[in-house]
């Protein structure tokens, strides 16, 4: 009999219990107390996805750091709904990869970051 595997959902399933009505509220630049509701609700969905967040007990989380043993990104939210995203390898990884196969994760990313452009430029 052959094995039958269930890819993994993109959306986790918890996702649909966390209030995101946040990304219904104008205006674009977010004040005090939508932000801080705003960096939650994205720590929140991470969590969600099962991904270990540190938010470091701040009120408005706006710095996360995700971490496991081999790979880190820090995040850092603004208020203006912009993001600035830091990717980290261990020894370990980075020495695993040669030149080729280092630029052509790269260019992955390079490619989700423009599929999140088009995607918020597609409803304009």
């Amino acid at each position: 009999m052959n094995d039958v595997h269930i890819p993994t959902p993109i959306v986790a399933q918890e996702w649909d219990k966390i209030d995101t009505s946040v990304d219904n509220e104008d205006p674009q630049v977010l004040s005090s107390e939508q932000f801080a509701r705003y960096c939650a609700t994205i720590r929140d969905l991470l969590r969600a996805a099962g991904l270990p967040v540190q938010d470091f007990d701040r009120e408005t989380p706006e710095f996360l750091v995700i971490d496991d043993e081999e790979l880190g990104m820090r995040v850092r939210l603004s208020p203006d709904r912009l993001a600035n995203v830091e990717i980290t390898l261990s020894e370990d990884m980075a020495e695993a990869f040669n030149t080729v196969r280092f630029a052509s994760h790269l260019i992955r990313l390079f490619e989700l970051g423009r599929r999140f452009r088009d995607e918020s430029t597609a409803s304009l």
